[in-house]
């Protein structure tokens, strides 16, 4: 078994992601290692239409907006970490995979877990996240299937 020191576990809050804690907390009591949780709030992109003028378009993602699901995910992560005895947690913004990446190669993870399929199930479609994760990850990944698939 590889010696991982450092672990990331990506949640969206679903039951996916909450059974890849709970993996990542087994696997990390057996070998000793360290969790960071995190959750990346995905700033929506809003498709314009060619005949919809731009510069006529009302400012569609707001700091206040963007503050207040910011504070939301804190809450949340707070309670997954207290549940889980964790104390390193943080969210940040941006595009799920890019940021779970860019993480993993910062703190130098040794292995990434999420859940296999999160919240948005129209990613399932077009490419999940854990999908662009494990083609693009600097270490391994460990994705997380709920007992009920």
């Amino acid at each position: 078994m590889e010696n991982y020191q450092r672990i990331l576990v990506a949640t969206d809050f679903s039951e996916q992601s909450i059974a890849a804690v709970k993996k990542a907390k087994n696997l990390a009591k057996g070998i000793n290692a360290k969790i960071e949780l995190l959750h990346v709030i995905e700033i929506p992109i809003y498709p314009v239409l060619e005949d919809v003028a731009v510069m006529g378009m009302p400012v569609l993602w707001d700091e206040e907006l963007a503050e207040s699901i910011q504070k939301n995910a804190e809450v949340q992560l707070k309670k997954i970490a207290d549940q889980y005895d964790l104390t390193q947690f943080m969210s940040v913004m941006g595009n799920p995979s890019d940021e779970i990446i860019t993480l993993a190669k910062a703190n130098k993870i040794d292995l990434i877990v999420m859940g296999f399929h999160g919240l948005s199930g129209i990613k399932k479609l077009i490419g999940s996240t854990t999908h662009s994760v494990i083609n693009d990850a600097p270490c391994d990944v460990l994705a997380v299937k709920h007992k009920s698939e």
